[in-house]
C-alpha cells in the first residue's frame, strides 16, 4: 500500500502516466497497474483519462491528495527516526547497595556513559539482599552489594576493597543498625558478637538518617569511610574488621546479552579504583 500511494500522488501531480514513470524509475504499465490495484482496493476509480495523454483526478482523489501526501510525509520522518539508531537505547538497570551506589558509582558514571552511549542508564538503592532478589529475579541487569553470597544464578566477583570505621559517639551506649537485610547490618552484628557486645540497639533503614544520628552524637556504628564527613567522630577498627570486600553480581542466565559489556566496564573501573585507593 506504501508503494502504491507514492504512486498515486506522483501521477496526481504529473497528470500523466508517462512522466509519473520517468519520475519514478519504472515503466508506463508498471505505473498504469499499481493505479488500477489501488484503486481496486480502494473501491473507487482515482483518474479519468482525457485524450491520449492528459488523466484528470476524480473527486475522491482531490480529496484524499493532500492527506495522503501528509500521511507520507509523516510515515518517512518516522522510518528516519527508526533508521537513526541514537532514537534506540538498551535499559541497563543498576540495583546497588548504598555505599556502592553512593559512593563508589557516582565516580566511574561519567566513564560508563562514555563508553555505551546507547545504553540508557536506571540507577536504584537497595540493601544488599533486595539487590541480590532483583538480579535473581531479572528486575536488574547489573547488582553492586556489600555482602558475600552463594547462589546457582549468581555471577559474583570482587571490584573493591573498602575499609571501615566505628564513628559516632564512641562511649555511647546506643549502637545504631540497619535492617536485617543490609549487608553493614550483618557486619556490625559480627562485630558486637566477635566482642561480647550487647549495647542498646537503634535501628533504621536508611544510611543518611543514620549518618545524620551519628552526626548528632546518638549512639555509634560501624560505616564505610568513603561515607565519613568532616565533622563525624570516628576511629580506625582492629586490623580484623577493617576492610569488606564489594562486589558485582549478573545473572548467569541472563537474558540481557548487550548489558554484558557493561558489567565487564564496571568491574575494570571500581577495581582500578580500588587499586589507587590502596596505592
Amino acid at each position: 500500500m506504501f508503494e502504491l500511494l507514492k504512486t498515486f500522488v506522483v501521477v496526481y501531480e504529473t497528470r500523466n502516466f508517462s512522466v509519473a514513470a520517468k519520475q519514478m524509475f519504472k515503466t508506463q504499465p508498471t505505473i498504469s497497474v499499481q493505479i488500477q490495484k489501488l484503486e481496486t482496493e480502494l473501491g473507487f476509480k482515482l483518474f479519468e483519462r482525457k485524450g491520449k495523454q492528459l488523466i484528470l483526478p476524480t473527486k475522491q482523489a482531490e480529496f484524499l491528495y493532500p492527506k495522503v501526501v501528509d500521511s507520507l510525509n509523516s510515515l518517512a520522518s518516522v522510518f528516519a527516526q527508526a533508521k537513526n539508531a541514537k532514537n534506540f537505547k538498551t535499559d541497563c538497570v543498576l540495583a546497588c547497595s548504598n555505599t556502592t551506589g553512593v559512593h563508589l558509582l557516582p565516580t566511574i558514571m561519567g566513564q560508563l556513559i562514555e563508553h555505551f552511549p546507547f545504553i540508557a542508564f536506571e540507577i536504584k538503592i537497595m540493601n544488599s539482599q533486595e539487590v541480590i532478589d532483583a538480579v535473581e529475579a531479572n528486575k536488574a541487569h547489573i547488582g553492586l552489594i556489600e555482602k558475600a553470597i552463594v547462589s546457582p544464578l549468581i555471577q559474583k566477583e570482587f571490584v573493591y576493597k573498602d575499609e571501615l570505621v566505628l564513628a559516632g559517639d564512641i562511649d555511647s551506649d546506643f549502637w545504631i543498625l540497619r535492617e536485617n537485610d543490609s549487608g553493614m547490618y550483618y557486619i556490625n552484628e559480627t562485630y558486637l558478637y566477635s566482642n561480647h557486645l550487647n549495647p542498646q540497639i537503634i535501628k533504621a533503614n536508611n544510611s543518611e538518617m543514620i549518618l545524620a544520628l551519628l552526626e548528632n552524637n546518638i549512639g555509634k556504628s560501624i560505616i564505610s569511610k568513603l561515607a565519613l564527613t568532616d565533622t563525624l567522630n570516628w576511629q580506625e577498627l582492629a586490623p580484623e574488621y577493617r576492610y569488606r570486600d564489594l562486589f558485582i553480581i549478573q545473572n548467569v542466565q541472563s537474558p540481557y546479552p548487550e548489558t554484558a559489556a557493561v558489567y565487564d566496564v564496571i568491574k575494570d573501573l571500581l577495581i582500578q579504583l580500588s587499586e589507587e585507593a590502596d596505592a
